[in-house]
């Protein structure tokens, strides 16, 4: 089965009020083993980042922000290594998926380690889902860069947020389905899900 899943940015300084739900969610869809491989990512703010060069911020640049989401870890099957590794760690496999951890100083997953781990994963090109945090930063950007490369991003916008407000998360909702397709902004999961296990079990 090849369904991969990317989890975006789940760490601590994205998580907020406004979209706590979104930890407990992605590890559920995860136990579910619906998904394989799955790649979580994570945001550092590097000394060397577009973010402390030009925005002259430094958050998440300490593990008390930029580390993963406790819900998250745990689903990751590893602890994960220094906010120092930089690029993909391979983790072990679990919930019937491989699994990778991909480090980046930048909003978008689609890095240089990115499109080079995907070229030895060998995918069919039946469409990426994303879930994660911020939908109008990492997860906007991280789609478009994937549609722009002609690979299907399919956004799981149930298990998105922002943890600036509700108002940011649907604004980039609205603008994703403009630029990539409403049909690709996927409000219901569950009618995907029951396909899949209907699948699985046939």
């Amino acid at each position: 089965m090849q369904r991969p899943l990317l989890v975006i940015d789940v760490q601590r300084g994205n998580i907020s009020e406004y979209n706590r739900f979104i930890p407990n969610g992605i590890a559920s869809i995860i136990k579910a083993e619906l998904f394989n491989p799955i790649i979580f990512t994570r945001y550092i703010n590097t000394p060397d980042s577009p973010a402390r060069l030009f925005l002259e911020s430094s958050d998440m640049s300490d593990f008390g922000s930029a580390g993963i989401d406790a819900k998250i870890g745990e689903v990751m099957g590893a602890k994960a290594p220094g906010l120092e590794t930089y690029g993909v760690t391979s983790l072990p496999e679990g919930y019937g998926a491989t699994r990778y951890l991909l480090t980046k100083n930048v909003y978008s997953a689609v890095t240089p380690e990115f499109e080079e781990l995907l070229g030895e994963l060998d995918l069919e090109n039946t469409g990426m889902y994303i879930v994660g945090a911020d939908t109008e930063s990492s997860v906007l950007k991280t789609a478009l860069d994937l549609f722009e490369r002609s690979i299907e991003p399919i956004v799981l916008a149930e298990f998105c947020g922002s943890h600036r407000g509700l108002g940011n998360h649907q604004r980039a909702l609205e603008l994703l389905k403009e630029l990539i397709g409403a049909e690709r902004v996927v409000n219901d999961y569950m009618p995907l899900r029951q396909r899949w296990e209907r699948s699985k079990n046939a």
